[in-house]
């Protein structure tokens, strides 16, 4: 009798137990409804390894921002490293990268209506038609080729093989410019690859700076790519980060514009709603017009000590949004700039928001 007592009083202990995780597995519900609204995606990258990532909405004309859509609208984690979002057809793609995955959402309800897998570390989405898109990658040394209607992952673009040093060549932007794609490649490279959207093939590379961060097109259909420059033990190499112009005809550096100090912390690169001037992160945030052949000396908006993250220009009103992740472990913030230069909002978001996505 004592043994089975004993017997019974350890399995309700086991249930008890099993029954608070389950409860602390399970997240809360809540309708979401954007349908009507206009507003920018906030992605925040969370700390690596957390699964600590989310996804804000902040509704303009409100000025109103609702934190963990995804989650609120789906019960579960977005994941670990969210990356970037992308929408196309009505639907948001939200690729998160230490997931190996893209999740894709309705538009409206933020409701998930499924997910692309087998993807190494995915990064940026190009929709070339209804039904097949591009996917950069971090580690795969190539790009995935999906079908958006089965979302399968269906041929990869190789931009690297194994024999090759570090991990080159990762890819991160992708920028359609007529019959050729634009991919920087910036972990240990410095290539920019020229690849044909015709037989999705790497045709051709262009030579820039250490570490090519991140890149924009112009009005003129040229390309603007940012350098990191590395850093001191970099296997590639270590420089001063740099600014680049290159001509999507010739594939030629037509301008380089290296920075003053090696220590200078460079992030994304935008234009403006009309393509001719560039928003760009040196440790403050600097406006230059494209014609411009000299780095402008006096920032647009002063980073006081703010981690600037990110940055993207509201394709209607020219507003300038800058993310700001503070100490990279609580949670971000986000400024509100007119075309002017003049303070609008600042908005609470997740940890390290780092990318927009405009509906």
């Amino acid at each position: 009798m004592m043994a089975n007592k004993l017997i019974q009083t350890l399995i309700a202990f086991v249930l008890i137990v099993l029954t608070s995780c389950m409860k602390e597995d399970v997240l809360p519900i809540s309708t979401i409804d954007l349908f009507g609204s206009r507003g920018v995606f906030i992605v925040n990258e969370g700390n690596y390894l957390y699964g600590n990532s989310s996804l804000c909405y902040y509704d303009i004309d409100k000025k109103e921002v609702i934190n963990n859509v995804f989650t609120k609208a789906n019960g579960i984690p977005l994941g670990d490293v969210a990356y970037s979002m992308n929408i196309y057809d009505g639907k948001g793609y939200i690729a998160v990268t230490n997931s190996s995955c893209i999740h894709v959402v309705d538009l409206n309800s933020m409701l998930m209506l499924g997910t692309i897998e087998n993807l190494p570390s995915p990064r940026h989405i190009l929709f070339l038609n209804s039904e097949i898109a591009l996917v950069s990658d971090l580690y795969a040394r190539g790009i995935s080729i999906v079908n958006t209607k089965t979302l399968e992952v269906t041929g990869k673009i190789n931009t690297g093989g194994t024999s090759l040093p570090f991990y080159q060549h990762p890819t991160e932007n992708l920028i359609k410019i007529g019959s050729k794609i634009y991919t920087n490649c910036w972990s240990f490279d410095n290539k920019v690859l020229v690849i044909s959207a015709e037989t999705l093939t790497v045709i051709d590379s262009i030579v820039v700076g250490i570490q090519p961060l991140a890149m924009v097109k112009d009005k003129n259909n040229n390309l603007w790519v940012i350098n990191d420059g590395g850093y001191s033990g970099n296997p590639l190499g270590w420089e001063k980060p740099s600014l680049m112009r290159i001509n999507s005809s010739t594939f030629e550096v037509e301008n380089r514009m290296d920075f003053t100090s090696l220590n200078d912390i460079v992030g994304p690169i935008t234009t403006n709603t009309n393509g001719d001037s560039l928003y760009f992160i040196r440790n403050h945030i600097y406006k230059m017009h494209i014609d411009d052949n000299v780095l402008p000396s006096e920032p647009f908006v002063l980073g006081n000590e703010k981690n600037f993250r990110t940055l993207i220009t509201d394709p209607l009103t020219g507003d300038l949004y800058i993310a700001d992740a503070a100490d990279f472990m609580s949670e971000g913030k986000v400024y509100r700039f007119s075309s002017n230069g003049s303070p609008l909002d600042t908005i609470d978001v997740g940890i390290i928001p780092g990318n927009f996505c405009f509906n």
